[in-house]
């Protein structure tokens, strides 16, 4: 990993960050978790530094991440009923519109009623409603997603 991120102190801080994914292990596809959210850093132009620190702090706030396929979403309960979430993947649109689908599920199950995110992401939008989730315009300023389960 040191060749793609360029230094160890940055390799050390993703071992980290990959040691606290619960779920499956890197799966038949073999990309490591670390893959995975740089991507996603990449594409919105997060500096890597930038974004695994950043993901570190708030691992350190209580945010919890969680794998299934190529897909990684992190959940940080702001109260009983409401989280933050964010989904990194490296999952082909179809299957990545049924794990969407599964977390809801699964947020649902723990009585969550409303997710924020920090990003409006037409792919996740499109998975929030196919799983039945209504999208609102967010009435918390460091978010631009709000969706009622």
């Amino acid at each position: 990993m040191a060749g793609i991120l360029g230094n160890s102190s940055l390799t050390d801080k993703t071992a980290q960050i990959a040691a606290a994914v619960s779920g499956e292990e890197a799966p038949k596809s073999g990309i490591p978790d670390e893959a995975i959210l740089l991507k996603d850093f990449k594409l919105r132009g997060i500096p890597a530094e930038v974004g695994i620190s950043g993901a570190l702090a708030e691992l350190k706030a209580g945010l919890k991440m969680y794998r299934q396929s190529n897909t990684i979403i992190a959940i940080k309960k702001l109260n009983p009923v409401t989280a933050q979430v964010h989904f990194f993947t490296m999952d082909r649109e179809a299957e990545f519109q049924q794990l969407i689908k599964f977390w809801i599920d699964k947020l649902r199950e723990l009585n969550c009623q409303v997710i924020y995110d920090t990003v409006l992401d037409p792919h996740i939008i499109r998975g929030l409603q196919a799983a039945g989730a209504t999208i609102q315009p967010s009435d918390i300023p460091q978010f631009k997603l709000k969706a009622s389960l």
